[in-house]
């Protein structure tokens, strides 16, 4: 009996350290941890893997088809896409509102031109992996060694006449001059994530 509680206990316990591997830190990365890879077969009919986007560097931003916070970033983003993916920075929204169907996430992404995929998270299993609570909340990762380097807000104003700090912006352009990047975190403000 022992014996069989035993192994038991020691089944769960790697069965919880595989999952904690597998999917990331309970309270999410912090900057500088190695983020582990994903895969997601999406709503496009497209496959999309993070280690294998072909990107020096992935910007994934958890999005809303809703959130007043969101909607007044959409040409913010897509210039921010215009201005860096020939340069090798991947983007990709994130969709994890379990209250925003893939239907609507559809829609929403055909309505808005969106000239970066648009990634439905079911059962918010990559929200939970990265530890995400807003949107948009951004987390820029360099894919040469699959590390958070920036985490945060993609500027300081919902309101594009109000901004006084390009954070995400200045982020991309110290990385791709090779340089350290000098605010590594930012407070994400916005809606929560319906989980």
């Amino acid at each position: 009996m022992k014996r069989t509680t035993f192994s038991l206990a020691v089944a769960l316990l790697i069965l919880i350290s595989a999952r904690g591997f597998a999917f990331g830190p309970a309270d999410g990365y912090k900057i500088g941890d190695r983020v582990a890879d994903f895969t997601v077969n999406n709503f496009d009919g497209n496959s999309y893997s993070l280690s294998s986007n072909g990107g020096k560097a992935t910007v994934i931003i958890f999005w809303s088809t809703s959130c007043p916070f969101v909607q007044p970033y959409t040409e913010r983003i897509k210039s921010l896409v215009n201005e860096f993916s020939g340069q090798g920075i991947v983007f990709w929204g994130i969709n994890s509102n379990n209250t925003e169907s893939v239907e609507n996430v559809s829609e929403h992404y055909k309505d808005k031109g969106y000239n970066f995929p648009m990634l439905k998270d079911e059962k918010n299993v990559i929200a939970d992996q990265f530890a995400a609570e807003r949107t948009p909340e951004v987390f820029l990762i360099d894919n040469a060694n699959m590390s958070l380097i920036y985490h945060g807000r993609i500027d300081d104003n919902k309101e594009a006449d109000k901004v006084t700090s390009n954070d995400l912006q200045k982020a991309l352009n110290q990385f791709l001059a090779g340089s350290e990047i000098a605010v590594k975190e930012t407070k994400a403000f916005g809606c929560s994530i319906k989980r």
